[in-house]
């Protein structure tokens, strides 16, 4: 479902991402963990091409889009579709409500009518736990209800893989469990995801399959239990140390 090989990123002088090779398979969750400038939001912005790669190729589903002086459009449209991604601030439309902010995509990209986009959007506002707050605004919602309405809006455009952007970040502790729920709906539900996080335990959890990315670079990977219990790096070993609880 997914498949980079030899993907890179430079910003100027800076290499941001150094020839990730991952594989994903339909259904399968992986986690993205390590410290902050490590580059994970910046693989995932290029499996959704908000950033574009300077080598190597990204497949999702039965698109491939190679590294090259001149982006395919077409391909990037059709990753982006089947990509749909959340970041860690919220980024609704501020005059729109809940409704209106899940509408948008299926109105506007895939062409649904406004009977069918609201049918749409009511229902995955009632999976995501806030069905009585479609008439809302987000002025009117807390972070983790506007951080739902903005996962509802993602699935609103019936991606393939769900690309997650450290989601919890902006929010308190209560009101991350709110949205780690969601999270574990939707594994359990069977959607391919790739998260970016730096909540341990949720990843511990969730996870099919943990990259530790260290430098741009995947720097040790396996299942979660052995990266989080029993890690080949010194690396690893050292950033668990410093972000686990201690017991």
């Amino acid at each position: 479902m997914i498949r980079t090989e030899g993907l890179g990123k430079s910003f100027g002088a800076a290499r941001v991402l150094d020839g990730i090779d991952h594989a994903q398979q339909r259904g399968e969750v992986v986690v993205l963990i390590g410290p902050s400038g490590c580059g994970k939001s910046t693989f995932l912005r290029c499996l959704n091409q908000l950033e574009t790669h300077d080598t190597g190729r990204i497949t999702i589903g039965d698109v491939t889009l190679e590294a090259g002086a001149r982006p395919d459009r077409e391909k990037q449209r059709r990753l982006r579709l089947f990509s749909g991604m959340v970041f860690q601030q919220f980024h609704l439309f501020p005059h729109r409500t809940a409704l209106e902010n899940v509408m948008e995509g299926p109105r506007f990209v895939l062409g649904q009518t406004a009977a069918e986009a609201g049918a749409t959007a009511r229902a995955l506002l009632a999976k995501v736990g806030l069905a009585d707050r479609a008439d809302h605004r987000p002025s009117q919602l807390s972070g983790g209800q506007q951080q739902r309405v903005a996962i509802a809006r993602a699935l609103a455009m019936k991606p393939q893989v769900m690309l997650f952007d450290e989601p919890t970040s902006a929010l308190d502790p209560e009101l991350r469990d709110e949205v780690l729920r969601v999270l574990r709906r939707l594994a359990d539900e069977g959607m391919t995801m790739l998260v970016a996080t730096h909540e341990m335990r949720f990843a511990e959890e969730i996870a099919d399959h943990v990259l530790f990315m260290e430098g741009g670079r995947i720097a040790e990977s396996g299942p979660p239990g052995r990266i989080f219990r029993d890690p080949s790096q010194e690396r690893t070993r050292e950033f668990l140390r410093k972000i686990l609880p201690k017991a």
